[in-house]
């Protein structure tokens, strides 16, 4: 019950690690908490669902809202617990592009809205819709 209810609701997607949602780059995907981000290849895995809130302008694991994307000392990506710190936030700059004001070298893209089957993105020619982000 209690992971329950830090899973997010509503539509997630997956993200890219710069600034092309487009390119063909595996997505950035949850590890464990306090730890650096792993990547995967794209295609709907739990781990590599995230959330954004537009009011704390923060990332969050789809899998647990209680945290965020983070840079971590200046040189890396990785999940740690939400405080609000300038180094868990991101503007948007682009569409379904955010960087964080903190350190503009690190910016994120939107992949995918919801997930789709591998098959069905196939057949249409795309990785899946382009959700706008709330």
């Amino acid at each position: 019950d209690f992971l329950d209810q830090r899973r997010a609701n509503g539509t997630s997607f997956m993200l890219r690690e710069g600034r092309d949602s487009l390119s063909r780059g595996d997505c950035l995907a949850l590890v464990a908490a306090n730890r650096l981000l792993t990547r995967v290849p794209c295609g709907g895995a739990e781990s590599a669902r995230w959330v954004y809130d537009s009011t704390t302008m923060a990332f969050h694991p789809a899998q647990d809202t209680s945290l965020c994307l983070d840079i971590f000392s200046f040189s890396s990506l990785g999940v740690y617990w939400c405080h609000g710190g300038p180094n868990q936030l991101f503007r948007s700059s682009e569409r379904e592009v955010h960087c964080s004001p903190y350190d503009e070298r690190f910016c994120v893209s939107v992949v995918s809205g919801r997930a789709r089957s591998g098959e069905d993105a196939r057949r249409r020619g795309e990785e899946g819709p382009k959700d706008e982000l709330r």
